[in-house]
């Protein structure tokens, strides 16, 4: 079974990079069976990263700083005393520059230690269920010494296990100041995943690893929030990469959602007795 489940996970990345590697952004593909869509953007991510920089091979490093772009890894790395975004610049600085001659998607495969992680994770997610973006992360955490992402972990977050057992707390807008809407893009079958990723880039101020993240979330669910902002400045922006959507051809559609926040999380383990409590009611994806 495990061996089963890793291949589809290289499977899923071979898949994603034969995709980005023609640079063609149509509807959603099917995964692979057994495949969670949110981690198979994570390792399409962190593999598309990888060729970026002129790897061939996905190190855990790659895995890490990808799973970092779900809001749910982000929020669980808060929640254990760390910060995002300085995990991300750190993984990204320790990691080779940008190569002016990106690695080709023919043959790119998993580092042994980014496949123990994956294999850590799938013992680690409940029952049958494949690994979650968290699954992978806390895997990360326990690699050891000789993992730099590992190290990185350990030194900036308490215990990630535990603390993803543990619910998420609830936000405090504290009234109309706090007030929180995403904007939202929509999958099509004619705008082009390269340039989803560089309006991203160019009018959301997203590095190039958060860009790919969120234009493959669109790929593969059909819509993604590119980020929460006050009303007015969500309205801004959307008026403004609409513009410039339109200006470079792009028939893409961007709108206003609900805040992330108000979404609610899906943790990578329910906690203890949670499952009975439910009463066999299905749990959201």
């Amino acid at each position: 079974m495990r061996t089963l489940l890793i291949g589809l996970l290289i499977l899923a990345l071979a898949t994603a990079l034969a995709i980005l590697h023609h640079r063609r952004k149509r509807r959603s593909r099917a995964l692979p069976r057994g495949a969670r869509l949110d981690t198979t953007v994570v390792m399409h991510t962190a593999g598309a990263d990888a060729m970026r920089r002129g790897q061939r091979v996905v190190l855990p490093e790659h895995v890490v700083l990808a799973a970092l772009c779900d809001r749910r890894v982000e929020a669980l790395v808060e929640s254990a005393g760390a910060n995002a975004a300085s995990l991300r610049h750190e993984l990204d600085q320790h990691l080779p520059a940008p190569s002016e001659t990106p690695a080709d998607s023919a043959g790119i495969a998993l580092s042994p230690a980014a496949a123990a992680i994956v294999e850590r994770a799938r013992a680690r997610a409940a029952g049958w269920r494949a690994p979650s973006p968290i699954d992978l992360v806390v895997a990360a955490q326990s690699a050891g010494e000789g993992c730099f992402a590992a190290v990185l972990l350990t030194r900036a977050c308490h215990d990630l296990d535990r603390a993803s057992r543990e619910p998420p707390r609830s936000p405090e807008h504290g009234g109309p100041a706090g007030e929180r809407v995403e904007v939202v893009f929509w999958n099509d079958d004619t705008t082009t995943m390269e340039a989803v990723q560089r309006l991203l880039v160019d009018c959301f101020g997203k590095d190039e690893v958060e860009a790919t993240h969120s234009m493959l979330t669109v790929h593969f669910a059909g819509s993604a929030a590119a980020g929460a902002y006050s009303p007015d400045a969500a309205a801004a922006l959307v008026a403004r990469a609409t513009e410039v959507a339109r200006e470079r051809g792009m028939p893409i559609r961007i709108t206003l959602g609900p805040a992330a926040e108000d979404m609610g999380f899906t943790w990578a383990t329910e906690p203890a007795g949670a499952a009975e409590e439910r009463r066999g009611e299905t749990r959201a994806p």
